[in-house]
């Protein structure tokens, strides 16, 4: 769906991008099918498919078309009501209109892959709330501004290493796989983004049960990354909450909870 389509397919609607939303669509078709490529390769079907921000629905019909089944969450009135006319004879397809934040996740006993282009202004939060989730994502494939991929992956004692690493890092294995400049999306952002790769360790060094109030702990130790740890959580630890690695999060944490 290139930019002239994108245009005229809102405008029969009379819709325009939603800032507030962080609506940017993108137009790259080699770039969605390739999206769609790396979500799925490697992985055995059946494919069950929770797609967060579909917008017009350039990855959801990509994914329909591989036989996979889609349950898509928009939180934009307009653009369900056009996602539902144009996959309304799609068996495969389901549409859950709402905010994504307070969407309820996929059964622990299904296998679902997650894939979507997110929006900017919820990335760290709703990210921080996968991590949290019990549910394992049998992969996760997501379009997010660069700096926040860059916190992913980031090492200790580097500048963007923060909670967001440590979470991240303590239950997937994460690579950045696409850069991706603003051209590719329209309207233009006015940052870069990335395609982020997300797949469960097979030994997390956290157990499932254990996850949110992991997670919580780490967040608070972050709320004062200046100090050393030890004064903000009562034990011997000198250094700054940066400068440790995910093994020591975990060997902290453990021994701070008895």
């Amino acid at each position: 769906m290139n930019i002239r389509k994108i245009r005229e397919q809102l405008a029969g609607s009379a819709l325009r991008p939603q800032r507030r939303f962080g609506q940017n669509f993108l137009h790259d078709w080699n770039l969605a099918c390739w999206i769609v490529d790396c979500a799925l390769r490697g992985l055995s079907s059946p494919w069950r498919i929770w797609e967060v921000g579909p917008g017009l629905g350039v990855l959801t019909k990509l994914l329909l078309g591989k036989g996979a089944e889609v349950r898509a969450v928009e939180i934009d009135r307009g653009l369900a009501a056009i996602l539902r006319d144009r996959f309304q004879g799609e068996a495969d397809f389901h549409l859950c209109e709402g905010d994504v934040l307070r969407a309820e996740w996929p059964e622990p006993t299904r296998d679902w892959v997650l894939i979507g282009n997110l929006p900017y202004s919820i990335s760290g939060p709703f990210l921080a709330s996968l991590f949290r989730h019990r549910t394992p994502f049998r992969r996760i494939v997501v379009t997010l501004q660069r700096e926040v991929a860059e916190r992913l992956v980031a090492a200790p004692r580097h500048s963007s290493f923060g909670s967001l690493s440590v979470m991240g890092q303590s239950f997937y294995r994460i690579e950045i796989r696409k850069r991706l400049p603003p051209s590719v999306f329209y309207p233009k952002p006015r940052i870069d983004s990335a395609v982020v790769w997300l797949e469960p360790l097979q030994a997390a060094p956290v157990s499932s049960e254990d996850r949110e109030e992991f997670c919580g702990f780490v967040r608070r130790s972050f709320l004062h990354r200046r100090k050393c740890l030890g004064k903000s959580l009562g034990c011997q630890e000198r250094r700054r909450p940066e400068e440790l690695g995910v093994d020591e999060w975990v060997e902290i944490w453990q021994t701070l909870r008895g």
